[in-house]
């Protein structure tokens, strides 16, 4: 693969290595309009995720990642673009002001949070949990699963010891608590953040979606890509094929100086 890498930790606890997308003519092929979003973050992994010996991962390898090991998978590839600040547009929900929050994905960087986890409730049930992977959200959206205490469910393996099946119910009183054991352990998925608004000073806590972020910065990769060979296209009449294969210092080069001439 070609560009700058950066290293995660894959679930297989490999060492794997994410380019930057936009850095390959097949980053063209990631369809971000026409399909769900999870399809299109696993078009991204398989696309610029590869092992150890530079082979590319699976298709169906992603889908059983889970959602924190694939926001770091996403966080890499954007770091190995060199691009470290994103952009959250938030609004005070005192006085209604603009705020634009730039926030660091090197703070943000790290191994995936563990897929299993233990949490224990008020009389010290100790409870195994797993993260949900990409696979869970699938089923859930195929299934129509939107309450709380079913998707808890899913996610519980064990109680006291013991394995539970599919049709474990948890106890209404562990709901709260289990969606704050789940959020302590991978605070990514459902990031928050507090900060201040600028104009009355007052304290905002600001749902963060990072993946969305992540999401439009790479779409938006794509569509600089698109007008690059618009514009060197019109100019040269050179093909897609022939415009993507040049580095990416002397398309820059070239777009300079249709700018400079004018042709543009």
């Amino acid at each position: 693969m070609n560009g700058p890498k950066a290293t995660l930790t894959a679930p297989a606890a490999q060492r794997c290595y994410a380019r930057a997308f936009g850095s390959a003519a097949s980053d063209l092929d990631v369809a971000f309009a026409v399909v769900d979003r999870a399809s299109a973050v696993t078009a991204l992994l398989v696309a610029c995720v590869s092992d150890p010996q530079g082979r590319a991962i699976g298709i169906d390898e992603p889908w059983t990642w889970t959602l924190n090991q694939r926001l770091q998978a996403l966080i890499a590839m954007r770091l190995a673009a060199g691009d470290a600040t994103i952009g959250l547009p938030a609004a005070c929900s005192a006085c209604g002001e603009a705020m634009a929050l730039d926030l660091d994905l090197r703070a943000f960087a790290g191994d995936p949070a563990a897929p299993h986890f233990t949490w224990c409730d008020d009389d010290g049930t100790e409870v195994s949990l797993r993260l949900p992977c990409a696979d869970d959200l699938q089923r859930w959206r195929r299934d129509g699963v939107l309450a709380q205490e079913t998707l808890a469910a899913s996610l519980i393996e064990s109680v006291a010891g013991q394995a539970v099946g599919a049709d474990h119910r948890p106890p209404a009183a562990w709901l709260s608590a289990l969606d704050d054991a789940f959020a302590a352990h991978d605070p990514l998925t459902a990031l928050q953040l507090q900060t201040r608004c600028p104009a009355c000073d007052h304290a905002e806590l600001v749902a963060c979606d990072l993946e969305a972020l992540l999401l439009e910065g790479f779409a938006g990769t794509q569509a600089k890509m698109l007008d690059e060979v618009l514009q060197l296209a019109s100019a040269f009449h050179w093909s897609e094929a022939e415009i993507l294969a040049l580095p990416r210092w002397r398309r820059a080069h070239y777009l300079q100086q249709i700018a400079a001439r004018g042709w543009a």
